[in-house]
């Protein structure tokens, strides 16, 4: 076999501080992660079933259903788990914003984890789960974001895909770790218990940040005059922001689909449907290290909207099987629910980074940090849809249910197919279970 040719920086050492960094965000994500995989199962089947008093709810419930018009615990539910992911989204401009106008990144970053935990241990409380909630939003906009940038500088000082994909391993192993370690608790004594563990998990990301050394200031690229090719960056945008509105579903109605009409159990033993969230997680990972090594090796690799358009359609093809599995009332094992994980997760690691080298690469370098920004509110977008969607969960058939799914990610694939050719270096980095 001929000898691949060597990339830059493929044998460069990672930067000083960078597994340090990587190391935070493996516990940020897992604390997250874990989180987000309770919240739906844990309003439905805990809070809202046993009629607990919680701070602010019943208004916020009233604002959301006045304008919605949807009622239940499941719509209700459904609604809040969009508008949280959805914030968490938003907010991270304006935590990036802070930190760039105090100068103080690192400060901005430990006050972000410590409204973080704050937040997991009041929703472990009850009466203080929404006000939680709302401390995790501020926390996730002041410590992601920044965290990001400064991996990014080291990432830059390190330079090569190979250390790219480690810190990406990193997120990821996070991401499986928390839907993993809290479901088990929750499970096994009560969600109060699986939110502590992630708020535990945040108290372990400060105390390695503490250890972390300083980051090296970058120059800033000088204004160039290319011009941002909008008519790549938008239709990239709006098929990666089709696709999550179908995939981030994964996190919320198919978690609750799974504890209603799939048998979860191995070898006799109960398994919590979070692990469904959990195994996302480790197919990323698997899948994504397999397409880093499949992608140099073939005789010719795929454009990135054509990645883009395959990555839409493994997500339609997994929730169309969804609805095939949700066909009458029988309960159903895990085997089919495992491979609709499977076609997800593999639809993440086409697209996501698919649709981010467009937009990185159709940008000049005065405006790639707005550009790329622009592109992170599909993760806005998507939650908000997600919630609304899944508010329909309890009142249509389930096979129709999944199959709108199905419709916004092939909507996905055929706007990814109108993208026009441009000089793009396509990357064969691994996506994030939740980018």
């Amino acid at each position: 076999m001929r000898d691949r040719p060597k990339r830059d920086g493929d044998t460069a050492p990672p930067a000083r501080g960078f597994w340090t960094l990587a190391s935070v965000e493996g516990w940020e994500r897992c604390a997250i992660q874990g989180a987000k995989s309770l919240l739906t199962l844990f309003l439905v089947t805990d809070l809202f079933a046993k009629g607990d008093i919680v701070l602010g709810m019943a208004g916020l419930r009233a604002a959301i259903e006045g304008v919605t018009g949807a009622h239940g615990d499941i719509a209700f539910a459904s609604q809040l788990y969009g508008l949280y992911g959805a914030l968490t989204y938003l907010v991270l401009p304006l935590g990036g914003w802070i930190a760039d106008r105090s100068g103080r990144r690192r400060s901005a970053m430990y006050g972000g984890a410590m409204l973080m935990t704050l937040g997991l241990f009041a929703l472990a409380n009850r009466i203080w789960a929404l006000p939680g909630l709302a401390l995790l939003i501020g926390g996730i906009g002041l410590l992601k974001g920044n965290l990001a940038a400064e991996v990014g500088a080291l990432r830059g000082a390190a330079g090569g895909e190979r250390v790219f994909a480690a810190y990406l391993a990193f997120l990821n192993g996070g991401a499986m770790l928390g839907p993993l370690i809290g479901g088990w608790l929750a499970l096994r004594f009560g969600y109060p218990a699986g939110f502590v563990a992630m708020a535990g998990s945040m108290v372990a990301a400060m105390l390695i940040l503490r250890s972390a050394p300083p980051v090296p200031r970058t120059v800033a690229p000088a204004i160039g005059s290319p011009g941002t090719e909008w008519r790549r960056v938008l239709p990239a945008i709006a098929a990666v922001t089709l696709c999550f509105c179908a995939y981030e579903q994964l996190n919320n109605m198919v978690l609750l689909w799974a504890k209603q009409r799939v048998a979860l159990s191995i070898g006799g033993l109960s398994v919590p449907p979070n692990w469904l969230a959990a195994m996302d997680g480790l197919f990323t990972i698997a899948l994504a290290l397999l397409a880093y090594r499949l992608w140099p090796r073939l005789p010719r690799e795929p454009s990135a909207a054509h990645k883009l358009a395959a990555g839409g359609m493994a997500i339609a093809v997994a929730y169309a099987l969804l609805a095939w599995l949700s066909r009458g009332d029988a309960v159903v094992g895990l085997g089919g629910p495992l491979c609709a994980v499977l076609l997800l997760s593999l639809g993440v690691v086409l697209s996501w980074p698919s649709a981010l080298a467009i937009v990185a690469a159709a940008a000049p370098p005065s405006r790639r940090g707005v550009v790329t920004g622009l592109f992170y509110l599909h993760g806005f977008v998507a939650h908000l849809v997600v919630g609304e969607l899944g508010a329909l969960y309890a009142r249509m058939a389930q096979p129709q249910f999944w199959a709108i799914h199905a419709m916004l990610a092939l909507a996905g694939t055929g706007v990814a197919l109108l993208i026009p050719r441009g000089q793009v270096t396509t990357t064969s980095t691994p996506a994030s279970a939740s980018a």
